[in-house]
């Protein structure tokens, strides 16, 4: 029987028949503002508290102190949990080729010591401003996939994306990946704050293939007892992009 990872997040298991394949590769995307960080961070959080995973998380976009008393709002004190050896936090900046294979080096030495199952990067997008050739982003995101599949990690890595973004399938990081979750934020005509949250694909199991409304809340990101905004939709077998 396939082993199966529980994200965590309160709501999104369920739209995935039980969690993801243990060993997935998930693409989290979404415009600024969107809750990314705080859905990765939980995913971190819950697998190290509640299920005895150990993870590393990886820092690109803001430093390391910033992120762990951001988190503390939260009630999630990544500070006890480094302690423990339960989760590294890597602070990173990667700005040429030879700080991208650094970066590599200490995502997998942490991986392995660790023994981590969960690995989050945050983000892609940071990623590709420091690397400015397209070839380099390429060849950094192709090793970081065999680190992942060796180490048969669950991962979510974060990308940026606008928040009218409906382009799939135009990326590599789109292609690799087991699964894409999208989030969004926008103003509906009452001048609202709403939060959507669409699966595009996910490998190897059904999902749901609904707008689903989420919240922010004191305890992070909160799928809505699966209420569905746009469409009325039951779990579906997962249809995927065509690979390029």
């Amino acid at each position: 029987m396939q082993r199966r990872t529980l994200i965590g997040v309160p709501g999104i298991d369920a739209l995935m028949g039980g969690g993801v394949p243990k060993g997935s590769i998930l693409l989290l995307s979404g415009c600024p503002g969107s809750g990314k960080t705080l859905f990765a961070a939980k995913f971190i959080y819950e697998g190290a508290v509640s299920l005895g995973e150990r993870g590393v998380y990886v820092c690109l976009t803001e430093p390391r102190d910033v992120f762990v008393n951001t988190m503390k709002v939260y009630g999630w004190d990544f500070e006890d949990l480094i302690a423990k050896r339960d989760v590294e936090l890597l602070d990173l900046s990667i700005e040429t080729e030879l700080d991208a294979q650094s970066a590599l080096s200490k995502i997998v030495d942490a991986v392995s010591r660790l023994k981590a199952e969960r690995v989050v990067l945050d983000s892609v997008t940071a990623l590709g401003l420091g690397l400015k050739s397209e070839l380099s982003r390429r060849h950094f995101l192709r090793l970081l996939y065999r680190v992942l599949r060796r180490f048969n990690c669950t991962s979510i890595l974060i990308v940026e994306a606008p928040s009218d973004y409906e382009g799939f399938g135009s990326r590599m990081e789109e292609y690799i990946a087991d699964g894409i979750i999208h989030l969004n934020s926008y103003y509906d005509s009452d001048g609202i704050l709403r939060r959507k949250l669409r699966i595009f694909k996910m490998r190897g199991t059904k999902h749901g293939h609904g707008t689903y409304e989420y919240k922010i809340t004191d305890k992070g990101v909160e799928i809505g007892a699966i209420e569905v905004m746009e469409t009325a939709s039951k779990p579906q077998p997962s249809s995927e992009p065509r690979s390029s």
